[in-house]
């Protein structure tokens, strides 16, 4: 990215987005590509007199990690991970690796690995920011060039802020009292889920002091949607994701599932059906039980087989499996994956209610 982008950006995430303050402890996990943007945020932190530590890996070091060692390697927790989580208030990642190249078991065991570290995060209440980061290698696997790649992603960030806030705050106003969720579509989507007694959740780019105090301490950047977790034994009937998603590169099409008390009883794939069962497979868990629902709400996102930027595409919405018991969710899965899956074009009622119409929100 362009240094001035990082200067702006990068004060925009510790003194807005994460409110970093004075005397706190800031762990930067980041891409090599993104290593100057990483070091612009930990310079601001060191403007408001926190404490940055800056962690940085090469997609070609993650590939060989995953795939040379024993699988017993791969999935041992690091302990000095957990050490620093201790230690840690906010928790910075930039970018994500390109894992086409290995195995969906081997990306599984070092989720198994991470899972202690997330739950230490969660238990401490460690605010976290994910940030979408455009490299070489996940543009190839996105299928589309670096350009337009890093272009969508930096266009994504660019919205304005305040009339996203007040989209979302109108449909918190239509969703907030809500028991019942209806969503269908003309792709075979139809599935009925409860809500009752869950909190609507705005992602807009803040994690405001209030946030903060309510478990909220988690964000994307780009941002843009509300989410629930729905109650996890009330999902009934059937979803068609017509988006094709990637897991760490591996890419899958058309996946349709079936729903009964919550748990994924059936399923059917497309492309890319004997990774999906690997991703199961290598997963601990709930990892067959709904876990999120979502309606994305960027007005610049595009679709560009990302997922911090897809999921926010605006007209859509996006189930997720998995976990979901982290404060910034409040649910009660607990797995080593959080899968979300998007379709287009949805129908959404509420307590009878239409409030999005073939993808088009009525608020």
């Amino acid at each position: 990215m362009e240094s001035s982008f990082n200067e702006r950006f990068a004060k925009q995430v510790v003194t807005k987005s994460m409110r970093i303050a004075e005397g706190e402890n800031v762990l930067i996990y980041t891409v090599r590509e993104g290593f100057d943007l990483a070091e612009a945020i930990a310079f601001e932190c060191d403007l408001v007199g926190a404490k940055p530590m800056v962690a940085a890996y090469s997609n070609e070091y993650m590939v060989k990690a995953l795939t040379k060692p024993r699988e017993k390697f791969v999935e041992a927790t690091a302990q000095h991970m957990l050490r620093a989580i201790e230690a840690t208030d906010a928790y910075i990642a930039i970018g994500r690796p390109a894992l086409g190249e290995a195995p969906v078991s081997r990306i599984g065991a070092w989720r198994r690995g991470r899972k202690p570290i997330g739950d230490a995060m969660d238990k401490k209440g460690v605010r976290w920011v994910g940030i979408g980061y455009p490299t070489a290698k996940r543009a190839k696997e996105s299928g589309i060039s670096l350009a337009k790649f890093r272009k969508t992603i930096l266009k994504t960030l660019d919205i304005d802020y305040d009339a996203l806030i007040k989209k979302g705050r109108s449909l918190l106003e239509k969703v907030r009292d809500a028991e019942n969720v209806h969503v269908k579509s003309a792709k075979g989507t139809d599935i009925e889920f409860q809500v009752n007694g869950r909190k609507w959740i705005l992602d807009d780019c803040i994690i405001s002091k209030e946030d903060a105090e309510a478990g909220d301490v988690g964000l994307n950047l780009p941002c843009g949607e509300v989410f629930i977790c729905p109650i996890e034994t009330s999902a009934n009937g059937t979803v068609f994701f017509d988006v094709p998603t990637s897991y760490y590169g591996h890419t899958m099409k058309g996946i349709k599932l079936e729903f009964k008390g919550g748990k994924v009883v059936n399923f059917d794939v497309e492309y890319g059906r004997k990774d999906f069962e690997a991703v199961l497979d290598a997963a601990t868990g709930d990892k067959d039980r709904i876990a999120e629902f979502a309606i994305g709400l960027n007005p610049k996102a595009q679709f560009i087989n990302d997922i911090l930027v897809d999921e926010k595409v605006l007209g859509t919405v996006h189930f997720a499996i998995g976990d979901n018991k982290g404060p910034s969710y409040g649910g009660k899965n607990n797995s080593s994956i959080h899968w979300d899956l998007i379709m287009t074009k949805p129908t959404v009622e509420v307590d009878g209610k239409t409030i999005m119409k073939k993808g088009k929100l009525r608020i």
